[in-house]
């Protein structure tokens, strides 16, 4: 496989929230460097469906696309001073974004995520589940319409799981590229107190940890209550005007077998502050696979080589 290169792939529908989506990216774009892959998908028909669509109808419906992704490619290179390239694909919608991003060894990808995705109000849409599932690289849902150009504030819930330190790594990350503030939260379970809980320990280890990177950091423990636990970590997002909330998918015996968690499910679903989703790293395959998702922007490796 090629050596990674800054390459951020757009999946763009049209619709409003890709929209958004891809202004977002090129804030992202613009920091890291990279180049957009503005990736259109034309979703495979039923034979039947394709018996009757003429051959100069598809070229036509092809070529019209085509036209509008250049000319949208064109207006955001110009308009951010960045490469930002086109790619059309036809098949499975989920297939097509997965393989052109391993095809590519894309650092991310950013994702429009609309509020009634597959008509579904309430669920993750089957093509966002899958790619969240199964991506080789950190990817960001967009769902509100307004957002901050940039990523100033990072919200990273921790739990006791031993996959913790890579999101840490990965907010620090985003921390030192973007001179974000993090404000780690959790929230104890049953009726532990402050001073005698494991999480809050592992917290202040880990404040030490990303204070030491220069980077400021706060912790908030909310006590259990009958309030979900999601809600109280969107609510606490919102309160302080967080850019960036970042979860972590669990992961079962075999290291491409992933599902996403109830609590990283509910997060993604209902949050208008972006999500991104890292899947814990394989420890079989070594640093490389470890370094997509710990190290994003290259900041660690850079400062290796000093």
């Amino acid at each position: 496989m090629n050596e990674r290169k800054n390459k951020i792939i757009v999946p763009l529908d049209f619709h409003e929230q890709s929209m958004i989506a891809l202004e977002q990216t090129s804030s992202i774009a613009k920091f890291m460097n990279a180049e957009i892959i503005i990736l259109y998908i034309i979703e495979s028909t039923d034979i039947i469906s394709a018996m009757f669509r003429k051959e100069e109808q598809t070229k036509k419906i092809y070529d019209e696309v085509k036209k509008k992704l250049e000319e949208l490619a064109a207006e955001t290179s110009e308009k951010y001073k960045m490469p930002v390239s086109v790619r059309i694909e036809k098949g499975k919608v989920y297939e097509k974004i997965l393989q052109v991003a391993d095809e590519v060894n894309a650092r991310f990808i950013i994702m429009g995520k609309n509020d009634a995705d597959e008509g579904f109000q309430r669920f993750i849409g089957s093509n966002t589940n899958h790619v969240i599932s199964s991506a080789n690289c950190p990817v960001i849902t967009i769902k509100g319409k307004d957002h901050n150009l940039g990523v100033k504030n990072i919200v990273l819930p921790l739990d006791l799981t031993k996959k913790t330190r890579e999101k840490v790594f990965n907010a620090v990350s985003f921390g030192m590229h973007y001179n974000s503030a993090i404000w780690m939260v959790s929230v104890l379970t049953g009726g532990v107190s402050l001073t005698r809980s494991r999480i809050y320990a592992k917290m202040k280890r880990e404040k030490k940890m990303i204070e030491e990177n220069g980077i400021p950091c706060s912790v908030k423990l909310f006590k259990k209550s009958d309030i979900p636990d999601y809600e109280l970590i969107i609510q606490y997002a919102l309160d302080i005007d967080a850019d960036l909330i970042m979860v972590m998918t669990h992961q079962e015996s075999d290291w491409r077998d992933h599902y996403i968690g109830t609590f990283a499910h509910e997060i993604i679903n209902r949050s208008d502050i972006p999500v991104m989703t890292m899947i814990p790293s394989d420890p079989k395959k070594g640093k490389k696979i470890v370094k997509t998702f710990v190290d994003p922007f290259g900041i660690f490796g850079k400062k290796s080589k000093s």
